[in-house]
């Protein structure tokens, strides 16, 4: 080929350079980052195309890729953090509701356990009351409607029905919220045992315990509650009241029958009540 020199012998020109150390001549190595193309063209003769510009263009293409990646990387490491954050939490949650369904297990328990007690504290309250030596209670129908009225200062006392209801507030007779009597518990239910051996001393009395809804989430708790206080004027009307103990009987009534609202402060010291209920029935034998 006249005039032009092979491919083949530039490369191998090109390759030679740096191994021979050649500083000058027609193939000078152009400097780093001169706008001076790479080779020199020979005299009569075609050089090949500058390749600085493409090393230069695909260096700058591998470094872009590279920052991409490392993007892209810290990227997944922020997500991966996030989701490790994200999966803490819900552990965190999930140890919380074990906790709490653990607390709510056991306080399932104690109120079986407290049911199961009062259900056994009943079942003995009614056997230590039931009439004894076989005396029975037999309906008197010539005395039904022939019951009178009595007067007891400081209390109220109604006609409802067939039977009298002697209402005793409990704030008068117990501490607030306990079965603990009062001095003043002891006087009042001395006069109530007075008046029921004056005009009822063969009827049947029935002791009705009864509170507010302030126990209304704890319904075991307000029954109780009033058992208790049953009980407890159970054992003054027979103790020192000297009541026969088969003319008496308890129930707890919880908060079952408010007779007014619950909605004030009024109404609630009006439901926390001992009721003395007399029934016309009288006890043979």
């Amino acid at each position: 080929m006249a005039g032009r020199m092979p491919i083949s012998l530039w490369l191998l020109l090109v390759a030679a350079v740096p191994v021979a150390g050649c500083k000058e001549g027609p193939f000078q190595q152009a400097k780093v980052g001169s706008a001076a193309p790479l080779f020199q063209p020979l005299a009569g003769g075609t050089a090949p195309a500058p390749v600085t510009a493409q090393v230069q263009s695909h260096v700058q293409e591998l470094e872009r890729r590279i920052a991409q990646l490392d993007s892209n990387n810290a990227e997944l490491h922020r997500q991966l953090a996030q989701a490790e954050q994200a999966r803490q939490a819900a552990q965190n949650q999930v140890s919380v509701l074990q906790q709490q369904l653990g607390d709510v297990a056991a306080r399932l328990k104690e109120l079986q356990v407290a049911k199961q007690q009062a259900d056994q504290q009943v079942q003995a309250l009614q056997a230590s009351t039931r009439l004894r030596g076989g005396a029975t209670i037999t309906a008197n129908n010539s005395l039904r409607q022939s019951l009178g009225m009595v007067s007891i200062p400081g209390l109220e006392v109604r006609q409802d029905g067939e039977v009298i209801r002697i209402e005793v507030p409990s704030d008068k007779l117990f501490v607030p919220g306990t079965a603990q009597l009062q001095t003043d518990g002891y006087r009042i239910l001395d006069e109530v045992a007075a008046a029921i051996q004056r005009t009822y001393p063969r009827q049947r009395v029935v002791v009705e315990a009864h509170t507010d809804d302030s126990l209304a989430a704890n319904p075991t708790a307000a029954h109780l509650l009033t058992t208790a206080q049953a009980q407890a004027v159970f054992a003054q009307l027979v103790q020192r009241g000297r009541l026969p103990p088969r003319q008496l009987s308890v129930l707890a009534m919880g908060d079952n029958h408010p007779l007014a609202s619950n909605a004030t402060p009024a109404g609630k010291a009006k439901n926390r009540r001992i009721e003395i209920v007399v029934y016309p029935d009288t006890l043979d034998g």
